[in-house]
């Protein structure tokens, strides 16, 4: 099953061709693009708190319990802790695992942060495979 861009990811990238579209018009026709909106043509157009988002899990440690996110149409990647993912029991991702979320700014280090991390639709989601426990005194 793919997942379908949230509707403020497809206006992001909507706006990020019609932008580089613009500037290779510009271009085109002889004229240098102000710095301004040269840095408005990336295709990558940079997240904000309170944006939401879609990606995919890039790594998770179950150990340490956070991971990062290889957001869509972004250079940068999203750190997510456990307590942000909605899951059935224990909170983890699956690398390559589709997700969606929110951005948020984090109050210890006032970088960007993924939340309310979820499957797509909302749905829960799918996680790391569980390691076997294994109990060193045989029992």
């Amino acid at each position: 099953s793919e997942m379908l861009p949230t509707p403020r990811a497809t206006i992001a990238l909507l706006l990020a061709s019609a932008c580089q579209v613009s500037c290779l018009v510009l271009q085109a026709a002889g004229a240098r693009p102000r710095a301004v909106v040269a840095s408005r043509c990336s295709p990558a157009m940079s997240m904000e708190e309170g944006d939401a988002g879609v990606g995919k899990c890039k790594w998770f440690d179950v150990q340490k319990g956070f991971g990062f996110i290889d957001v869509e149409n972004q250079e940068q990647d999203l750190f997510v802790h456990q307590t942000d993912i909605k899951a059935k029991g224990f909170r983890s991702l699956a690398e390559g695992e589709a997700l969606e979320f929110k951005v948020s700014r984090d109050a210890k280090t006032n970088k960007l942060k993924a939340i309310e991390v979820t499957g797509p639709g909302g749905d829960f989601v799918e996680g790391a495979p569980r390691e076997p426990y294994y109990d060193d005194d045989g029992y």
